[in-house]
């Protein structure tokens, strides 16, 4: 992802406090306010990442996230259950809440992609040491992001929002 749009998005770099811009997807709730969203996406919490499983049942998982302003990147194994789910209805959820005491958060649905490969290998760890950063900020973000790459078969779900909406604050 380019370091402007990065910048735009409002999740990283120098530039922090840049105004993001609007969504392309609808967004209902606090998250309409672009700033409101950057900010609450830039906080270390989970996401749950939804699918439908071979018999049409939810399948909801946690997993750590990165939103490049655009879309949510989940690292995740090849063999993972919400992998195959998403290779055969290219569609998830993501869903993510803050402390409970806070009570808000927000539910993006839309299209579904996996990044394998050679490809998803470095993007799992480029999405992995933006992750570290935010969740895991004492561990050295690249070497750590490099250790979990070693491990199977690493890759990326990049999900694209149709839609959002929020709820709390």
């Amino acid at each position: 992802m380019p370091d402007e749009l990065i910048r735009r998005a409002g999740v990283a770099g120098p530039d922090a406090a840049a105004v993001p811009d609007q969504p392309a997807f609808p967004v209902s709730g606090w998250a309409a306010d672009p700033v409101a969203l950057a900010a609450f996406l830039r906080e270390p919490n989970l996401c749950r990442v939804a699918t439908l499983d071979g018999r049409g049942r939810p399948h909801v998982v946690p997993a750590w996230f990165w939103w490049d302003g655009t879309r949510f990147h989940v690292g995740a194994q090849a063999s993972d259950a919400k992998v195959a789910h998403v290779r055969r209805f290219g569609e998830a959820g993501i869903e993510i809440d803050a402390d409970v005491r806070q009570k808000r958060g927000i539910y993006a649905t839309g299209s579904a992609r996996i990044i394998d490969g050679p490809e998803g290998r470095e993007e799992y760890i480029r999405i992995s040491i933006e992750q570290m950063k935010r969740y895991r900020p004492e561990r050295p973000a690249r070497e750590t992001a490099e250790r979990m790459a070693a491990t199977g078969e690493p890759v990326v779900i990049m999900v694209t929002p149709r839609q959002m909406i929020s709820w709390g604050r």
